[in-house]
């Protein structure tokens, strides 16, 4: 590439250094052409006039006009010097100096018989001068005639160098154009093209990120603002032209300490600034505020890029999977519990039958019943939660199993709370899923309605679950009085980390339920508001027992 563009540089010097002679010498033969025509002019008029005073001589020779004849005579003489004072050509000479014409030697004795006449109006003098006036003419109509002859000759010679420097010039122009224009213009298209491509491909590099792409120049202008920049914003390229406009992104309680690290930071040298990375929450156009991993740098021009990664989904994953972690930990501490406590109730139940057989008193045998009924349940209880936690696959099962189960583990603290439970189940159908998924649904619903509940006063609690089939789907309503959802827009509660309890809630129960519903059973949940409490309904897709 530098050997082409080194070969391409010198052909370029020889063809301008080329147009340049061929111009500077274009400039010498038309200046040339030009004092020539002047003293050609100059030569012709001269020769022209030689031949008219020859005759004006003879003229007022004959009327004895003295004053004119003076005048005429001094007139041929000095044009005679002046021909004979220029470069003569052979034709030329030939005519003055030599024999048949010997044009110098007539002039001059005519002039001098002009003179003597002049002087002494001698009769020989102008009898000579009268008798050569005739001939003196031809011969000087001749010299006229071979001095415009040479003259036209000259002008046709320089003009024809002139022809000869343009057709030079042109030729050299198409070598130039064809061995120096031509392969320099196409190396400018194909550098111009790479250049394009480059760019292009830069923009698509940065159009198809998934990161936030910010770039500022040093006059503080936004020059790039990407497309994944204005989804994750919500604002438009248009809308944030200067630097300024960032704040719009910036919490208000960072603002002011972000506006004096921006100006120290652009008052530094920029091209010796390491790349740097840091997180903190940054706000939409919507105010909202979400957790952002930035990178910032600055290229060899001064220009800032800025790399915002949207961190929302990598925190939710990081929480669902420590959510994940602790619930298989809960596993595993409820199998290692049930382990421990499944020997001494077994244990305690024999002894209890024991102690039946032996004691035959009333008082005795009651509290020995209650004993007895107390075992069971939490026998019962140990093996409901290990069938809950239990990672079953999926298959079609009856969705009335898993509302069971959810209501086994809820069943002691709704009689506990107060609550009464109504229940209209469709018991002939089936879904396709994981039974422990749904009963996770149901459940934290369920809990949700529990806790509402204990936030008021209401005498007459109740939880009321629907369960029907229409338009090939089953509907599950899950109904309460407890005084319903408070917030506005109401789909803000299945959002990751909302939570409205005062307690330590991860905000991920109702995020985890809708996300279980719409991926593993292909359906929705939805929340609603009724005149005296909230309405959950979950709708799936179904298929007849």
């Amino acid at each position: 590439m530098e050997q082409s563009k080194f070969y391409l540089t010198k052909r370029y010097i020889v063809a301008l250094t080329l147009i340049a002679l061929l111009s500077i010498l274009a400039y010498i033969n038309m200046s040339y052409l030009i004092n020539s025509q002047s003293n050609d002019g100059k030569i012709i008029d001269a020769s022209g006039q030689q031949v008219m005073l020859s005759q004006q001589i003879a003229l007022y020779a004959i009327y004895y006009q003295t004053q004119q004849l003076e005048s005429s005579i001094e007139q041929m003489e000095t044009n005679h010097k002046f021909l004979l004072s220029l470069p003569m050509s052979k034709n030329i000479e030939r005519i003055y100096f030599k024999e048949p014409l010997n044009l110098d030697t007539k002039i001059k004795t005519y002039i001098a018989n002009a003179k003597r006449f002049r002087d002494t109006t001698d009769g020989v003098s102008l009898t000579y001068v009268l008798r050569n006036a005739e001939p003196l003419l031809q011969k000087l109509g001749e010299a006229s005639a071979l001095y415009l002859k040479e003259t036209e000759y000259r002008t046709a010679k320089l003009k024809n160098f002139e022809a000869f420097i343009c057709f030079t010039t042109l030729f050299a122009l198409l070598l130039e154009a064809l061995l120096i224009f031509r392969p320099a213009n196409a190396a400018i298209e194909r550098k111009t093209k790479e250049l394009i491509d480059e760019k292009n491909y830069s923009n698509t590099v940065i159009e198809s990120s998934s990161n936030a792409i910010i770039s500022i120049d040093t006059d503080y202008r936004i020059k790039t603002f990407n497309r994944q920049a204005e989804r994750i914003f919500g604002f438009k390229k248009e809308e944030v032209g200067h630097v300024e406009n960032l704040q719009k992104m910036i919490p208000k309680i960072y603002r002011s300490i972000h506006k004096r690290g921006l100006l120290s930071f652009f008052a530094k040298n920029l091209r010796r600034l390491k790349s740097r990375s840091f997180e903190m929450k940054l706000l939409n156009k919507k105010n909202e505020q979400f957790p952002c991993r930035i990178g910032l740098s600055a290229d060899e021009n001064g220009i800032i890029v800025i790399n915002i990664e949207n961190m929302t989904k990598e925190k939710l994953k990081n929480t669902l999977l420590h959510k994940q972690a602790k619930f298989a930990a809960l596993g595993e501490m409820i199998a290692i519990i049930a382990h421990q406590w499944r020997q001494p109730l077994s244990e305690l139940g024999l002894n209890n039958m024991y102690l039946k057989k032996k004691i035959t008193q009333k008082e005795f045998e009651d509290e020995l019943n209650k004993n007895e009924e107390i075992i069971r349940f939490m026998s019962e209880t140990i093996t409901n939660f290990e069938d809950f936690y239990k990672n079953a696959k999926s298959v079609w099962f009856n969705p009335k199993s898993a509302l069971e189960q959810a209501l086994n583990i809820t069943e002691k603290i709704l009689i506990l709370k107060g609550i009464k439970l109504f229940l209209e189940i469709c018991e002939k159908t089936k879904i396709y899923g994981q039974q422990n998924s749904l009963a996770q649904v149901i459940l934290s619903i369920i809990q949700n309605a529990i806790d509402k509940h204990g936030t008021n006063d209401n005498l007459d609690k109740w939880i009321k679950i629907t369960m029907k089939t229409e338009d090939k789907k089953l509907f599950l309503r899950i109904d309460d009085n407890a005084g319903g959802i408070r917030v506005k827009p109401i789909e803000t509660i299945f959002e990751p980390f909302y939570t409205s309890k005062k307690s330590s809630s991860t905000g991920l129960g109702l995020y985890m339920s809708k996300l279980i519903i719409n991926d593993k059973f292909g359906g929705n949940l939805s929340a609603s508001n009724t005149k005296i409490g909230a309405s959950f309904l979950i709708s799936m897709p179904y298929s007849i027992l």
